[in-house]
């Protein structure tokens, strides 16, 4: 009941957010046709979150559970400690980065040390538990399943590199090869936390697939927004700070909505090699453009 109050709550917020989002860009709100643009916006987003709540519902049906995890609501709120703790953590050495001018040429490394060390520590001290697999996924559903996420992976991670300003040019192997490497490590610490633990915790806590993946997924999202707002907030910049969150908005919604499909990829196969890899190509288009 809890859980489903819960994902009650953050699907209107997210809701809201959309709603935001949508109406707050310059320009999109002409003031002669205010009201009808409003109504109209409030009608688009009612019948796209309908939508997407009909495919996650048909996404998540079903009974095949690949994996157990034990402890219920303890096993939960380790794995939300552990969270709790990679990210503060995270948060205060990017800070010290911030303070000397050397975030962005530090970020990944410190995030790919901090999201792989903490959750090696809880694991290794049996502070949080490995779950169980309880059976495995058909050769003809890993291939059907992977097929399909492969494929959306590539198309989103093209989208994004398409995109690419005119002088942008390609780095070398040696230096794509290394981002590569980061790439996938980065993607095996996120789907560990929040894929394997976390949405099995879930799985395991609420009975309930559709309320484990959608919690999962805005978690996911959630646990990026400090990081995202981090260098106004250091430097006291609160104007900055309310421009940089109105334009983390559709980013943070996004991340969610890739929560999404990768907990559905999850729960369909329970598949770790699948889950990490389809993360990575996904993020291999934005981190070509950003350096890592």
């Amino acid at each position: 009941m809890i859980a489903r109050r819960l994902s009650l709550a953050f699907a209107v917020a997210l809701a809201i957010l959309s709603y935001w989002v949508m109406v707050s860009a310059p320009g999109v709100v002409d003031p002669e046709f205010a009201s009808t643009i409003y109504v109209f916006f409030a009608l688009t987003l009612t019948v796209i979150f309908g939508l997407k709540f009909l495919a996650l519902r048909f996404a998540t049906a079903g009974s095949h559970i690949y994996w157990g995890s034990g402890s219920g609501s303890q096993q939960v709120g380790r794995i939300a400690l552990l969270i709790a703790t990679a990210l503060t953590i995270h948060l205060c050495v990017g800070w010290l980065f911030d303070l000397q001018g050397r975030l962005d040429e530090t970020a990944g490394v410190v995030g790919l040390i901090v999201w792989t060390t903490i959750p090696a520590v809880f694991l290794i001290f049996g502070l949080v538990k490995w779950p169980v697999r309880l059976k495995s996924a058909s050769k003809a559903r890993l291939v059907a399943v992977g097929a399909a996420s492969f494929g959306t992976a590539v198309a989103i991670s093209y989208l994004k590199f398409a995109n690419a300003p005119e002088e942008y040019s390609i780095p070398p192997l040696n230096d794509l090869l290394i981002q590569l490497a980061g790439l996938v490590g980065a993607a095996a610490a996120e789907e560990v936390v929040f894929r394997i633990l976390l949405l099995t915790a879930l799985l395991s806590l609420t009975r309930s697939r559709f309320n484990a993946v959608f919690l999962s997924s805005v978690f996911f999202g959630l646990t990026h927004a400090p990081l995202a707002l981090m260098h106004p907030v250091v430097h006291a910049d609160w104007p900055m700070l309310a421009y940089a969150a109105q334009s983390y908005l559709p980013e943070f919604l996004m991340q969610t909505l890739f929560g999404l499909f990768l907990g559905v990829v999850w729960l369909r196969t329970g598949s770790i090699v699948l889950i990490v890899a389809t993360h990575a190509i996904m993020n291999v288009g934005p981190s070509m453009l950003s350096g890592f």
